[in-house]
């Protein structure tokens, strides 16, 4: 845990901006994968860690006015039989600054009894939903509408900018992060299983008693954006793309994508598209500072997409009219980046509170419609920046049937890509007072540096 005057203050600020109102944030519960007593692994909720850094199932923070409690089961000589010693609810409380410990089974009550203003986030899963729905004794569907946008904001207002001590979680993190890609690619050659590339990041993880941050995309099929299969066999010419991330002890995330030519060495077309895609990400992260708009970091790294595949004969025309259109979306269909933080893609529960600044809504042009991120951005703020381009047949199938911005693409050319699959590279970036920083150790990005890797 943090130092417990970390967790008074951020629960004191939390309590200032809500005023009057009762706050309720909710813990996670254990589910069962196939039957109760086997459970999926447990992951706190990401508020609850950051407001009391209590990682154990069942509990609930009720903040007030004058008043924190954490509510959560009692202890149990069956807990020891199974489990064996621990650290109990009253000890974890304390190290949080929390003076008052109530049994779980008293807080439906104690909600009824306290009346006011009570305020909760909208819970994200069904099993949270049907307790705060037993708690406030409301149907499911008036709880999952009875969200606070004011706690929302309060929220991400205080989790959006990353104190030192949560940048060193980052940065913990990565140095594992680093290890799982290196091996990667180390793993990466002809006749090699997917599954296997995956078994190695996934032992340098536990090898380091750490989970991964979200399930890792590791596939040939790089132009499938979140592919979670593992099931293919790497061939000679293809690329194999890696997007994994390992979490810190105190459950920060880190999220990384490269990618390596499986014949440890990239072709003439594959290199051209890899050096457009890392030209991308480095005007974008150079484009990163206070003030500065991430939708408009995002259109950096579109414009030199566009004009890289002007320059390679996919596309056509002037870049800048070419973005402003929305043409390069065939190729580059997702925004350039998120939040990162206790959550891999930071406080999204909490909707486009996060990414949108207030009244503003998101564009309805295809590509830029998924941009998560497009406020502007602050000094504390930690960001992924992940440009790619992809080739995915479908798509181009669809859009050229549909003559979709014939007067920027040459389609007989993209057509000759459609076995290329993807490329996508990203970093985890913090925004300084001054500019930007790469957070972590160095992981080879270059196509010079990951050939090398692969030599070894």
């Amino acid at each position: 845990m943090f130092p417990t005057a970390t967790y008074q203050d951020r629960r004191r600020g939390l309590r200032a901006a809500m005023g009057n109102a009762t706050v309720l944030l909710c813990g996670h519960q254990a589910v069962p994968r196939n039957y109760p007593a086997n459970v999926f692994p447990f992951r706190q909720n990401s508020h609850v860690l950051y407001y009391c850094g209590v990682s154990r199932a069942d509990v609930a923070l009720v903040l007030t006015a004058g008043e924190e409690i954490l509510f959560g089961p009692p202890e149990h000589i069956d807990d020891v039989v199974w489990h064996g010693p621990h650290e109990t609810l009253d000890q974890a409380a304390a190290k949080a600054g929390i003076g008052t410990v109530r049994d779980i089974a008293d807080l439906g009550d104690w909600l009824t009894s306290a009346g006011g203003d009570l305020s909760y986030l909208p819970p994200y899963q069904t099993n949270v939903l049907n307790w705060l729905s037993t708690l406030l004794r409301k149907p499911p569907a008036d709880v999952a509408g009875g969200g606070s946008e004011p706690l929302a904001r309060a929220i991400c207002d205080q989790r959006s900018r990353k104190t030192d001590d949560e940048i060193a979680e980052i940065e913990d993190a990565l140095a594992v992060t680093h290890d799982m890609h290196v091996a990667s690619m180390r793993a990466t050659r002809p006749g090699v299983r997917e599954s296997e590339v995956a078994a190695v990041v996934q032992q340098v993880a536990l090898a380091h008693d750490r989970a991964q941050s979200y399930n890792p995309i590791i596939t040939v099929r790089g132009e499938v954006l979140h592919n979670n299969h593992y099931g293919n066999l790497l061939g000679a010419g293809q690329l194999l793309l890696n997007d994994s991330g390992a979490e810190s002890p105190m459950f920060y995330a880190s999220d990384i994508t490269r990618t390596c030519p499986v014949n440890g060495t990239y072709d003439e077309r594959q290199r051209a598209i890899y050096d457009v895609v890392l030209k991308s990400q480095l005007d974008a992260i150079a484009a990163i500072k206070p003030g500065v708009l991430y939708r408009d970091v995002h259109l950096v790294s579109a414009h030199v997409i566009a004009a890289g595949l002007i320059s390679l004969g996919v596309m056509r025309g002037d870049p800048d009219a070419a973005v402003a259109a929305g043409a390069h979306a065939l190729f580059f269909p997702h925004g350039v980046g998120h939040m990162l933080g206790l959550d891999v893609h930071d406080m999204e529960d909490l909707g486009d509170v996060v990414g949108y600044a207030p009244g503003e809504a998101r564009s309805d042009q295809f590509g830029l419609s998924y941009l998560r991120l497009a406020r502007p951005l602050e000094s504390g703020n930690v960001v992924t920046v992940e440009p790619g381009i992809y080739f995915i047949p479908a798509l181009i199938d669809r859009w050229r049937a549909e003559d979709q911005h014939a007067d920027f693409i040459d389609y007989d050319a993209a057509e000759s890509y459609k076995d290329f699959g993807g490329v996508r590279i990203e970093d985890d970036v913090l925004c300084t007072d001054s500019g930007s920083r790469v957070l972590g150790p160095v992981i080879p990005k270059t196509a010079d540096e990951i050939e090398a890797v692969m030599a070894t």
